[in-house]
């Protein structure tokens, strides 16, 4: 699976599929593409028949990211977060965290028991 990537921002399109590149044009297989929201969260859409109709829709998320103002991300994280409690929140970010060695998660827990939460009244 190799993906195309546009222009900076734009995010790629790709078949999850076993055919090369070369062939993307006649295999039957649907496009998907990945790029990041407005809120910096990857998205990942598929069911596009042509590669102009997975492009057009890379676009259009591009030029509504480009229009949205920047205080509305903003705003949506602090709708988010904003009454979130710490430890909450250090849950639902280790949650996300792919990778992280057993020992990496315990010196994490060591860390947040012994010095942030003390520090932060949690």
């Amino acid at each position: 699976m190799a993906a195309r990537t546009l222009a900076r921002g734009m995010g790629t399109f790709f078949k999850d599929c076993e055919h090369p590149e070369s062939r993307w044009s006649k295999c039957p297989h649907e496009y998907k593409v990945r790029y990041r929201s407005a809120a910096g969260k990857q998205t990942e859409e598929s069911g596009f028949g042509t590669q102009d109709k997975a492009i057009a829709r890379l676009t259009e998320v591009y030029s509504q990211k480009k229009a949205a103002p920047q205080s509305q991300s903003k705003a949506e994280r602090i709708q988010k977060y904003g009454t979130m409690r710490f430890e909450e929140y250090v849950e639902e970010w280790k949650a996300g965290q792919r990778h992280l060695a057993v020992s990496s998660l315990r010196h994490l827990d060591s860390l947040l028991e012994h010095h942030l939460y003390p520090a932060l009244g949690g």
